[in-house]
């Protein structure tokens, strides 16, 4: 009832390495969210540990958290979460706004990414005007801007049809390639398996840590 608590998490261990590519997979409910919301340092937990780079995040304050964020990850929504008022350009530069780059250095940045997602024939058009795997890839190039140690993709594809997400994935295949730290939470084993190792989480805990071939 009203008094009831609800452990979303039970005792999870494990760490991760620079260049990792991990999948988080589970069941809606599982815990999944709740983890990469604490991994994101968008949430606290209530007990036990968890050291970023050798620190105690527990020990931050909200500015050092919020600075974290800004500098060393990258987020990819399942809903985009781009601002519709804003161009796809201006939609990539909003973490180097916050950052203080200078408007030369967060145009040239934004310019390079929309390229490297192959967007440069659509930087004036808005998020109404773009497909569902365009504005997807206009939210891996705004993860990307501030050149972060993690990306972390909460089910990047779940708002696309199959083919798109096939082009979605590919696009953080060649991010991980290329030495980027990703957390991957999905529901969908096809997607997971992209990723060299999956956590699958059951009911707030590891089921199993599942390092497969590639």
């Amino acid at each position: 009832m009203g008094d009831t608590v609800v452990h979303a998490l039970k005792g999870l261990s494990f760490s991760m390495m620079p260049g990792d590519y991990m999948a988080i997979m589970g069941t809606s409910g599982s815990g999944k969210s709740t983890l990469l919301n604490i991994l994101g340092c968008l949430d606290n937990p209530t007990s036990g540990k968890y050291f970023l780079e050798g620190q105690d995040v527990a020990h931050m304050n909200d500015r050092q958290l919020s600075d974290i964020r800004g500098r060393k990850f990258g987020f990819i929504f399942q809903s985009f979460n781009l601002i519709g008022q804003l161009t796809v350009l201006e939609n990539i530069e909003v973490p180097l706004f916050y950052q203080g780059w200078t408007e030369a250095d967060s145009r040239r940045r934004s310019l390079e990414l929309a390229k490297m997602v192959g967007l440069e024939h659509r930087t004036g058009h808005r998020p109404n005007e773009l497909s569902g795997g365009q504005r997807q890839r206009v939210a891996i190039a705004r993860a990307l801007a501030n050149n972060p140690s993690i990306i972390f993709a909460d089910e990047p594809t779940g708002n696309l049809d199959h083919a798109t997400g096939i082009e979605i994935m590919q696009v953080l295949d060649d991010l991980a390639s290329q030495g980027h730290s990703i957390i991957l939470v999905t529901h969908e084993r096809a997607i997971a398996e992209h990723a060299p190792r999956i956590l699958h989480i059951s009911d707030g805990l590891i089921a199993q840590d599942e390092l497969r071939k590639t």
